[in-house]
């Protein structure tokens, strides 16, 4: 199977699934196919998986439903997939984004950084922080960015403290091609995978506990999530995590971090 394939199987599954029916004309809008495509997308679907639909009766021609015994075979089920494969075709519902990029940064800059990572370069900027706000030269050797709560960040080698560092773009004033006086040591932080095991915080009562568990983990124990190490403070941040939770109460936090684990095999 193809990817293109994949996705449109997967665009089916999810409508099935969130929405009781796929169409036709679902499926030319996202992929801005033809009638006749769309039909032999939607054969192949069910040739594949003839027991996941059942035609809908009385609402017209290719219109499919699931079945009583449909089975998600290419999707995984969950809200954010769902909303990020009917991302500016959700007309008939109310679908708001609360999330906010902050990040300001002059396009010329972002050429050279972006062209720095892309060829493996390095760049010379000058950086603003709270504790340098009129900014400090720097020659960084970016290798990613990542989008971290409001704003964008991009994870390089600072040659200035030879260590790998996360700049926020917004806070780059100037950037210019630069050569690297040493080479790129490997970042260990971003390629190490640990997964950090969360819980419901222990100061709630044993209802606050059950609503929690029910609410983020299925009604397990707790959950597990993996990141790269250099992302984990984003991420507990993101998710209003108790790293403290002797010091870090409820309501404010409602989860805490009961363990940290690296994924490396040879651990």
């Amino acid at each position: 199977m193809d990817s293109r394939t994949r996705l449109q199987f997967e665009f089916i599954e999810m409508l099935l699934a969130y929405e009781g029916e796929i169409t036709n004309q679902r499926l030319r809008e996202k992929f801005g196919i033809t009638s006749v495509q769309a039909s032999r997308v939607l054969a192949s679907y069910r040739d594949a998986y003839p027991y996941n639909t059942q035609t809908l009766k009385g609402r017209g021609r290719g219109r499919y439903g699931p079945s009583a015994r449909f089975k998600p075979e290419i999707a995984n089920l969950t809200i954010e997939a769902y909303f990020r494969l009917v991302k500016d075709q959700v007309t008939h519902v109310k679908v708001e984004d609360t999330q906010i990029d902050f990040t300001n940064l002059d396009p010329a800059l972002f050429r050279v950084i972006h062209s720095a990572m892309d060829q493996c370069s390095a760049t010379r900027v000058i950086y603003r922080s709270m504790n340098n706000p009129d900014g400090v030269e720097r020659v960084i050797h970016p290798h990613a960015f990542v989008f971290a709560g409001r704003r964008w960040h991009v994870r390089g080698f600072d040659e200035l403290t030879e260590q790998h560092r996360d700049f926020n773009l917004a806070r780059i004033w100037r950037a210019e091609s630069a050569s690297k006086s040493i080479d790129t040591p490997t970042d260990v932080d971003w390629e190490e995978k640990v997964q950090l095991e969360l819980r419901p915080h222990p100061a709630l009562t044993e209802g606050q506990e059950k609503l929690i568990r029910d609410e983020l983990f299925k009604g397990a124990i707790g959950r597990r999530i993996t990141t790269r190490r250099a992302l984990v403070r984003y991420v507990l941040r993101d998710l209003e995590v108790a790293e403290k939770p002797e010091a870090q109460h409820p309501p404010e936090f409602q989860i805490y971090l009961f363990r940290t684990e690296s994924t490396r095999e040879d651990e």
